[in-house]
């Protein structure tokens, strides 16, 4: 077992990290220290009145590319004088964009009575697990820049370009913050496509070669219905409220 001591920068707490040597030895303890999600939840921990003295990574998952991507550690942690539940599943923040197409322009309506199209992509999620899950295009947050990311994400899973200008900041929610740090960004856009434009991303494979995406146009007015993508319906139901105050 390796270990290590971090303090924390405002409230000048100490926490324990200790690591099994059959982690620390494919992934150094400094290594899983430079962890950006780790170094983000160390500093927003900073900022509450939540004791964590230990931390004992339980395991860690890297990509192809080397670089770690997910860390799963158990703490001690206390808020008060009450020991609270502190199993963590760290992977970082997120983005989803809810991409509407449009022909033309028309009164804005709201989203149960709209007819124009979402785009959606299909996929395999093992972890539900669902061969044909319906999902707003999303993707990791690994540059820190959410509209950044949000136009890489839908370019290279729906082959659709957009402009940084055209995104809507719709806000954040947290999917499962029971157990995991992630924060979803989610993002509007209305594009205008000709019928044939229209015609071309229907049914279009996506993603990159190890990603298995199908492309779907789903009408807004049906989204609620068709899909259990909480990004979608969290996407869906803030956009008419920005809508309804303008």
């Amino acid at each position: 077992m390796e270990s290590a001591t971090v303090v924390l920068e405002k409230s000048k707490r100490s926490i324990s990290i200790e690591c099994p040597t059959t982690i620390s030895s494919v992934h150094s303890l400094r290594q899983i220290q430079q962890f950006p999600p780790l170094k983000a939840w160390l500093q927003s921990l900073d900022q509450q009145p939540i004791s964590v003295t230990k931390l004992c990574i339980q395991s860690v998952d890297a990509f192809k590319s080397g670089n770690i991507g997910f860390i799963k550690f158990a703490t001690d942690a206390h808020c008060g004088d009450r020991c609270i539940p502190g199993i963590v599943f760290l992977r970082g923040g997120s983005i989803a964009v809810l991409l509407i197409l449009r022909t033309h322009k028309k009164p804005r309506v709201a989203s149960f009575l709209d007819p124009d199209y979402c785009v959606m992509v299909e996929q395999p999620r093992v972890a539900v697990p669902d061969s044909k899950l319906q999902e707003l295009p999303a993707g990791m947050l690994d540059d820190g820049v959410g509209v950044s990311t949000a136009v890489r994400e839908i370019l290279e899973e729906t082959g659709i370009r957009v402009e940084g200008g055209d995104l809507v900041d719709l806000g954040s929610v947290y999917p499962s913050p029971g157990a995991c740090d992630e924060e979803v960004g989610l993002y509007a856009c209305e594009k205008y496509v000709t019928e044939e434009e229209l015609e071309r991303v229907k049914d279009r494979l996506g993603g990159l070669s190890d990603e298995l995406i199908t492309v779907r146009l789903v009408r807004v007015c049906d989204l609620w219905r068709q899909t259990s993508d909480m990004k979608a319906l969290a996407a869906l139901y803030l956009w008419d409220r920005q809508n309804s105050e303008i």
